[in-house]
């Protein structure tokens, strides 16, 4: 009996930790972001197959920077990218991520793939995207 009640009890806690976890992710306010970067024509199968398995490391320390839903398009000899970011200083989540030592590895594998768009402002390798429609 003792131990059916310390179950119940644990069940309980359990479902209200999730429910409470849950509706702080709801209440998270969420930032997208759309960048756009040519790729090389010549680069572009061996992008992709870097993509195809990412590292297990950059995956983590994109989420441990605040990034969720990321996704990286092409077309037309372009890169489209998008993501959302839930935390609460971009700047500081980004310089963290540029510090990484896997994260610096894996920029000298996809770097040499890319160069910015003509468009693009001095210094800048992803160019911004205007988000122009939202449906939430």
């Amino acid at each position: 009996m003792i131990m059916r009640t310390l179950l119940a009890i644990f069940i309980v806690t359990f479902l209200f930790s999730c429910s409470a976890q849950k509706e702080e992710i709801q209440n998270t306010p969420v930032k997208r972001y759309g960048w756009v970067i040519k790729v090389k024509p010549e680069k572009l199968e061996y992008y992709k197959k870097l993509h195809a398995n990412p590292w297990p490391e950059i995956n983590a320390k994109l989420k441990e920077c605040n990034i969720q839903n990321y996704s990286i398009y092409f077309r037309d000899g372009l890169l489209f990218s998008y993501l959302e970011y839930t935390g609460t200083d971009f700047k500081a989540d980004m310089a963290k991520m540029a510090t990484d030592p896997m994260t610096q590895k894996w920029w000298k594998e996809t770097d040499p793939c890319q160069e910015p768009v003509d468009s693009a402002k001095e210094g800048v390798w992803w160019a911004d995207m205007e988000e122009v429609y939202h449906l939430n």
